[in-house]
This record gives C-alpha cells, sequence and structure tokens, in this order.
C-alpha cells in the first residue's frame, strides 16, 4: 500500500514539473531507459526526503518491508535516519521484521533437517560450509538451515551496528544475546518474542 502511495507522489512530482512518467520501452534506446531509471531515481529519493521531513515513518518502513528496493538502497539508508534522528522505535521496527522472518526460516529447515538427519548434532550442523553449498547447485537439508542461519545474522548483524552507535545498553545486549542463540542454532521462538516492537 505504502508503495503504491510512494509511486503515485513521483508521479504527482513528474507532472507538476512537467515531466513525461511512463514510455514506451520499444520507442527507446538502452540509453534513453536508462536515463529516465536515474531520473526515476532522483525523484524517488527527493518524495523520501519528504517523507523523512514529514515523519511518514510507517509509510516509509512499509515500503522497506515490501521488499521493493534492495537494501543498500533503502532499508540501510533509512536505519542510518533513524539512528540520527533518534528514533530507536521506528529502527526497531523497520528492522525487526526481516530478522524474525529468517529466524522462523531458519528453524522450519532445522526441523526438516533433524527429520532427515536425526542423529546430526547442531555443533556439526555450525559447521557446515556454507560457502561451497552455496557454489553448489544441490540442495542439501542442512546447507539449507546454515544458508537461512547465515541470513538471519546478517540481519542482527545491522542492527547491532546501528544500536551501537546508541544508549540502549539493554536492548543491545538482547540482541547480542539472540544472535549467540541464533549462532549456536539453540534460538526458539520464544527467544524473539521481546522483538515485536511496533509504532
Amino acid at each position: 500500500m505504502s508503495y503504491t502511495k510512494l509511486t503515485k507522489d513521483i508521479e504527482k512530482y513528474y507532472k507538476l514539473h512537467g515531466m513525461q512518467y511512463y514510455y514506451n520501452a520499444l520507442e527507446t534506446s538502452a540509453e534513453e531507459q536508462a536515463e529516465s531509471l536515474l531520473r526515476h531515481n532522483k525523484v524517488r529519493d527527493i518524495i523520501i526526503a519528504q517523507w523523512k521531513g514529514d515523519k511518514r515513518y510507517k509509510e516509509l518502513i512499509s515500503c522497506a518491508h515490501g521488499g521493493w528496493y534492495s537494501y543498500d538502497v533503502f532499508n540501510e539508508p533509512l536505519a542510518v535516519y533513524f539512528v540520527e534522528q533518534g528514533e530507536i522505535l521506528a529502527l526497531q521496527v523497520l528492522c525487526e521484521r526481516g530478522i524474525r522472518f529468517k529466524i522462523e526460516d531458519t528453524l522450519n529447515t532445522l526441523e526438516r533437517a533433524v527429520q532427515e538427519f536425526p542423529n546430526i548434532t547442531k555443533e556439526e550442523m555450525v559447521k557446515f560450509n556454507l560457502d561451497l553449498y552455496l557454489q553448489s547447485e544441490s540442495y542439501h537439508p542442512v546447507g539449507e538451515v546454515v544458508k537461512y542461519r547465515g541470513k538471519a545474522l546478517t540481519l542482527i548483524d545491522h542492527l547491532i551496528r546501528y544500536i551501537e552507535s546508541t544508549d540502549e545498553v539493554e536492548y543491545l545486549a538482547q540482541l547480542q544475546v539472540l544472535r549467540d542463540k541464533v549462532y549456536q542454532l539453540e534460538v526458539k521462538k520464544s527467544d524473539f518474542k521481546c522483538f515485536k516492537h511496533k509504532i
């Protein structure tokens, strides 16, 4: 929904400044299409800056959660902005959702892996070579566990990095405990009940 609002605001900006929003890809060159994309991204960034100024945090977070833009392009700058503005609750809402989902994916794949390999230990899973698995085109239940675990750890590490620049000592400690449990594959759903902040 918020992505639709963002798109409409971008389109309004185009019309207000006498710019053509739509174009026929069959009638434009690759260079023209590349220029059009650059122009669109510049306008998008202008609108996002306006939304930040208007404190439309719910809508910005909703756009981030929609996954329409890459993490580096949208989520990362938004997280940094929230830290700079001292908007810790908004930062938590922005980041925690992805962490929860990736931990749930880890737990689901862990359950399947244990069913297929009932004698394997978590210590053995932790030592599984993820790099080799990602290079291969084969499927392995334990490889999937470690893959999703890695994604969860990456998101937790991002949030830890943001929080380290704040005074949120208790929350940082909670994140570090969660990270250790995810790393050791000892995490349970009850471990991230406290990571469900809402605006």
